[in-house]
């Protein structure tokens, strides 16, 4: 069971870097040293050919990841400690085909929590405002944390 009180998050844009040990040991060493319970990542530029199996990932958590299809840039992804006992809730059904996000439900509580990246060539400011507010109606009366990158200043 996870306790919201004391649960431990953070955010960062790795640019690439789960593949490459230099950034991975970084990621792995940021993780313990604040005691990170999830940890959202952007731009982890992975792609459909590459197995989450192959990645440096710590062997206490899992990594729940949405690439951008066939590319090397972009993608967002969830790092989740063993611990934190959560259910995956992709995209909460929306159509909306470009966004990159991940959703989960922390078990036993109300807390929802979307990691996200959106960058100005690949999804437009709009349209990443429609999809906060359709999540926001779908989970009206929940509590919501977003963690990510909304590159707003990039229109």
């Amino acid at each position: 069971m996870t306790n919201m009180h004391n649960l431990t998050m953070g955010h960062c844009n790795i640019q690439g870097g789960l593949i490459g040990i230099s950034k991975s040991t970084q990621i792995a060493d940021m993780l313990k040293k604040y005691n990170m319970d999830i940890l959202c990542l952007n731009e982890t530029n992975l792609n459909n050919t590459i197995a989450t199996s192959t990645l440096n990932i710590p062997h206490n958590y899992t990594f729940l990841r949405n690439d951008r299809g066939t590319s090397s840039r972009g993608g967002c992804g969830l790092l989740i400690s063993n611990k934190v006992a959560y259910d995956d809730v992709s995209k909460l059904d929306t159509n909306a085909a470009t966004i990159e996000s991940i959703w989960i439900k922390i078990k036993s509580s109300q807390f929802y929590i979307c990691g996200f990246y959106r960058s100005s060539g690949f999804c437009k400011l709009d349209d990443f405002l429609d999809y906060f507010t359709e999540c926001m109606s779908k989970l009206k009366g929940k509590k919501v944390i977003w963690i990510g990158d909304i590159n707003v200043d990039q229109n």
